[in-house]
């Protein structure tokens, strides 16, 4: 009897969760972005709007499911990994296809992305659980603010595109300055400062052996990025500019989901009082012995 009590309050709540995720049309998901960015946007004691709280996607489409006619039942799709592998082809497909996507390399270094790109299920160094870095680490999901600093904070939510953020965290003083004969690491130097109602973070000193995204978009010791934080209502618009003197033509602004990961601009949207970011577990390195070839997918 418990067991069939337990089976039924399953059923029900899946399928009251798929019937909200299915109304989550891009139109509808716009409309909550707009509702949220309406109300009043918090200010910390010192008048700048306050930037902590939980920040996350809005809603996307979720699960995909079927229906019977009679709509009393319920099916899940479960795709395996062939399926999925015909799923991301095209997207990846695309993604190659458009150099709007790829930063603006200088000819000499188009090929070398190029293979970088074609080859990433071996090289990425993601794949051996090297840190993403900055900006590949993408959008905060917890973020601090004092009147001094910063904390940013990133967990993996769950989705696939975040699968190895684990345990990172950035902490930008406001009004520093970058020092001479900075040390290079993944997430490099931050230093904060605020133009009206947005937070500037510089950023250099990153790590070369870290990539901008998942699709071998690689730079040098020269990489200097800037992003912006505006909040507006219980939205945060977080805006990523890239620059390479020594390989790009100029500066480069994705956006999410125009590459493979996190890197990009995106807006995110203020979860309830009192949630944080979900636990996430250690990376698994994936053992470049076992690939048998170029796959991407």
């Amino acid at each position: 009897m418990k067991s069939h009590m337990t089976a039924l309050l399953f059923a029900c709540l899946l399928c009251t969760t798929l019937s909200a995720v299915a109304q989550q049309s891009p139109e509808e998901r716009a409309a909550r972005i707009r509702e949220a960015a309406a109300k009043a946007t918090p200010r910390a004691a010192d008048g700048h709007p306050d930037l902590t709280g939980y920040w996350a996607d809005p809603p996307g489409p979720g699960l995909q499911y079927i229906r019977s006619a009679d709509g009393k039942t319920v099916t899940v799709v479960d795709r395996d990994a062939p399926e999925l592998d015909a799923r991301a082809q095209p997207r990846f497909k695309e993604r190659a296809a458009d150099k709007s996507r790829r930063p603006p390399y200088k000819p000499q270094f188009q090929a070398k992305q190029r293979e970088l790109m074609y080859t990433a299920s071996r090289v990425d160094p993601g794949i051996h659980c090297y840190p993403a870095g900055v900006p590949r680490i993408g959008a905060p999901t917890e973020v601090v603010q004092t009147p001094g600093a910063v904390y940013l904070m990133y967990a993996g939510e769950g989705s696939a595109e975040s699968e190895d953020m684990t345990h990172t965290f950035r902490i930008v003083p406001i009004g520093a300055t970058h020092g001479k004969d900075l040390d290079l690491v993944p997430v490099g130097h931050s230093i904060g400062f605020w133009e009206g109602d947005t937070l500037v973070v510089d950023v250099v000193a990153i790590d070369p052996d870290t990539w901008l995204d998942g699709d071998g978009d690689f730079h040098d010791e020269n990489l200097h990025v800037v992003e912006r934080f505006t909040r507006k209502g219980d939205t945060l618009e977080y805006d990523v500019t890239i620059e390479d003197p020594t390989l790009f033509t100029g500066p480069w602004k994705p956006t999410a989901g125009s590459v493979a990961g996190r890197t990009g601009s995106r807006v995110r949207m203020v979860r309830p009082a009192g949630q944080h970011g979900i636990p996430d577990f250690p990376c698994v390195e994936r053992d470049r012995e076992h690939k048998v070839n170029n796959d991407r997918f």
